[in-house]
């Protein structure tokens, strides 16, 4: 179906939406409505917001399906009260942080990052210094980064559990690992493998602190590393995995990590990466496709690539047995092997 006027318009006002859901989560609504419903003058009295501007705020949200209205009382949705509360464990505040610390202010400079062909970090936060050094000179912005990592993962989780089988290594290391939640979910699974996770010495204590409060503390180690720089365990694993990672940067450096993979592998050791592909005729789908442009205005070259080009640049690396697996979820695993 064509696409109407209508639905342009939506798209170029979507930012109203976005910014009216993320400043009710910056100024505590959703959490004021937690305790039962309230009017407009008790939600803005709790969190000394003016009940004039409030009110048209609550309004929006209203209209958005998000709060539920009674006479003069507002309550939360079902949708808010299961992902908006702070106090909920699906809440995605995380993101909503993300978004307008980082990814909102870069948007903006959208139309230049594509004129100039480069990133905007430089124009937008007068920092030239690479995307994941900025981000992880904050340790709030850790945390936010990270557990929204993890909430994105849970689908993609759900689905490698159930069509890869891990029974056939002996130890599994996840590079780049969030908060952990593949780990522990592949813990759960199989309790003869041991584990081990990678991160960078910038995240590395916050992924421990996850691991140590969880049921397996003991069988999972969290190692500091930098796999662009090839410092991760070598000959140790027989199973890596990558974690939506290659898509943050450039072509050839995607090369170098795959190629330190490639090496860190004993004989007969397998890699796999889950990653978002776009379809090879590169027509979408429309979140990877909107998700490259994220990486253009943020990352030093990150870009979406097609099944086949990630198939070839894992043979480009020396993998053999190259293949793509379709696993339930968001994501799709591609698979390579080190001949023994």
């Amino acid at each position: 179906m064509e696409t109407g006027k209508e639905q342009i318009l939506d798209w170029m006002m979507g930012f109203f939406k976005a910014k009216a859901v993320t400043s009710a989560l910056e100024l505590g609504v959703f959490d004021a409505l937690a305790e039962g419903p309230a009017t407009a003058r008790q939600v803005c009295a709790r969190h000394d917001i003016p009940e004039h501007s409030g009110k048209r705020l609550l309004i929006a949200l209203t209209a958005l399906g998000l709060l539920l209205k009674d006479g003069e009382h507002y309550r939360l949705g079902e949708a808010a009260s299961r992902y908006l509360v702070s106090s909920s464990p699906e809440w995605l505040g995380w993101l909503a942080r993300h978004i307008d610390t980082f990814l909102y202010p870069l948007w903006s400079n959208t139309a230049a990052a594509i004129r100039e062909g480069k990133d905007q970090r430089l124009a937008v936060f007068g920092d030239a210094r690479s995307w994941f050094d900025i981000l992880y000179q904050n340790p709030n912005d850790v945390v936010d980064f990270q557990e929204f990592l993890g909430i994105f993962a849970k689908p993609f989780i759900d689905g490698i559990l159930q069509a890869f089988d891990f029974s056939r290594y002996r130890r599994f290391l996840d590079i780049g690992s969030g908060i952990g939640t593949l780990p522990l979910a592949v813990a759960d699974r199989y309790p003869e493998l041991k584990i081990g996770i990678c991160e960078l010495p910038q995240a590395a204590g916050f992924v421990r602190e996850k691991i140590m409060s969880s049921n397996h503390a003991a069988r999972i180690r969290v190692l500091e590393g930098d796999v662009i720089g090839g410092d991760i365990p070598g000959q140790e694993y027989d199973l890596i995995h990558l974690g939506w990672t290659l898509h943050d940067y450039a072509p050839r450096t995607q090369a170098k990590i795959l190629g330190h993979i490639y090496d860190a592998l004993p004989p007969g050791g397998a890699f796999i990466a889950s990653e978002t592909p776009l379809s090879d005729d590169e027509s979408g789908p429309l979140f990877t496709s909107l998700l490259s442009i994220n990486m253009l205005v943020s990352t030093d070259g990150g870009v979406e690539a097609t099944n086949r080009q990630y198939l070839d640049r894992f043979r480009a690396a020396g993998f053999t047995n190259v293949q793509l697996l379709d696993i339930p979820g968001p994501r799709t695993l591609f698979c390579g092997e080190k001949a023994a």
